[in-house]
């Protein structure tokens, strides 16, 4: 009983220390408005490599100045604010309301009633959301703010790997994600078939036969991650008739990329 109580006090303990971690870089980034969306990525990047050196015990707190962060918080807002901006903007290229007639999404002015854009975010269940998903559409291309203040419709599709910001956004999350795994693999005494999925493979290429095997790979992951999605969807949707609380869930699932050094 005693080394039980001794984990659960442990586990409440890293708990709270993750809450405390996770407000403070919150905070940091609410006060810091002069600071631009990359350099904030930039900012919880380092401070989650560094927090990965700490569960190596490769580095000591005091002795850096980037403060550790376990989770990119920011960076994950960021891509999820962005999928809700496109979600926006697919509802305004079929709504018939937000369509004139020729069937194109009409300019429509910010706020206001239906059609408008606050009225678009309230329709897709992001009422209280509309403000920073008008910054997102903007900033990102989606829209643009034209005549007589009304929002010109340009697209709900915009590839991450388009954007300089989204793709340190996806890296950062990227990163963290890996040290995880790289952590929870290090672990000692640990039973081997617990181990995390963590596989490479490399060859020494010349330029032209890269450019062939990233364009094969390229098809091939493709298939390989929509394979694993239907997967971890089947997965979840067996587990359905049971009571999931989020508390005791956790994201997980598989990356994968091609590298060049």
């Amino acid at each position: 009983m005693k080394d039980a109580s001794t984990a659960n006090t442990h586990s409440l303990r890293k708990l709270r220390n993750s809450a405390r971690e996770r407000r403070k870089f919150s905070h940091d980034l609410a006060t810091s408005p002069d600071k631009s969306t990359e350099a904030r990525l930039g900012d919880e990047m380092m401070g989650v490599c560094q927090h990965g050196l700490i569960q190596f015990g490769t580095a000591q707190r005091s002795s850096s100045l980037v403060h550790p962060v376990p989770r990119a918080i920011y960076a994950r807002q960021l891509l999820a604010d962005f999928g809700k901006t496109a979600r926006v903007h697919s509802i305004w290229q079929r709504d018939p309301a937000y369509l004139d007639h020729l069937g194109h999404p009409k300019r429509i002015p910010i706020q206001g009633p239906s059609p408008s854009f606050r009225a678009l975010c309230a329709l897709a269940g992001l009422a209280n959301e509309w403000r920073q998903l008008l910054a997102l559409a903007n900033q990102f291309g989606l829209s643009r703010l034209g005549h007589s203040n009304r929002l010109v419709y340009i697209s709900d599709v915009m590839l991450l790997t388009g954007h300089p910001t989204l793709v340190l956004a996806r890296a950062v999350v990227t990163i963290e994600r890996y040290l995880t795994t790289c952590v929870h693999n290090a672990q000692p005494r640990r039973k081997t078939s617990n181990s995390l999925g963590d596989v490479t493979a490399e060859v020494s290429l010349s330029s032209l036969e890269f450019g062939r095997l990233a364009k094969d790979t390229r098809r091939f992951l493709g298939n390989f991650i929509e394979s694993t999605d239907r997967q971890l969807l089947a997965a979840v949707a067996r587990d359905a008739s049971r009571r999931r609380s989020k508390r005791n869930t956790k994201w997980c699932g598989v990356t994968a990329f091609v590298f060049r050094d």
